[in-house]
């Protein structure tokens, strides 16, 4: 299989920048591959598992290992591009997905205990409520991650006939 050409586009150039500077600031080089995984990424929609770039990777013809992926990824999360998304999905036994987030709108999730749901809301109020107890403690924030963890209405609507067929 031949490898793919990865270019880079003028609206990539601050997100490659920022990735570039983070992987240079930790003594690291600047590699195609490093470049092909960022592409990869910057491509992902919704949430996404590290396997999943590395499968895209093989098949555009890249020999790009799980664990080289796996070893950028702290990287992309301090370059600000990717975030770990929903850490109560890997208590599922779902590993830690991301999601690409640079030039994103910023958005928390709402998750479902009991099936996995996943609503990405976004409601400013919030967002006064925790600068407001950043600053009451003397911290700056500079990111924050929020999930909100209960049981949706599907789930609640099968609880219902589930206790009223117990208590029958």
């Amino acid at each position: 299989m031949q490898q793919q050409r990865v270019r880079v586009t003028p609206q990539d150039d601050t997100v490659a920048a920022n990735f570039r500077a983070v992987i240079e600031g930790h003594g690291g080089r600047w590699t195609r591959e490093r470049l092909a995984i960022l592409q990869v990424i910057r491509e992902m929609r919704g949430h996404f598992l590290p396997e999943e770039v590395e499968q895209r990777l093989r098949k555009r013809g890249h020999r790009i290992s799980l664990t080289t992926v796996y070893r950028n990824l702290p990287l992309l999360v301090e370059a600000g591009i990717v975030r770990r998304a929903c850490v109560s999905e890997e208590k599922r036994g779902g590993g830690s997905s991301y999601e690409h987030i640079f030039g994103q709108e910023h958005h928390d999730h709402l998750i479902c205990a009991h099936c996995g749901l996943r609503v990405e809301f976004s409601y400013p109020a919030i967002d006064v409520l925790q600068e407001a107890v950043a600053q009451s403690y003397g911290f700056k924030l500079e990111r924050h991650h929020l999930e909100l963890i209960g049981c949706c209405p599907d789930c609640q609507k099968r609880a219902c006939r589930t206790r009223r067929r117990e208590a029958t």
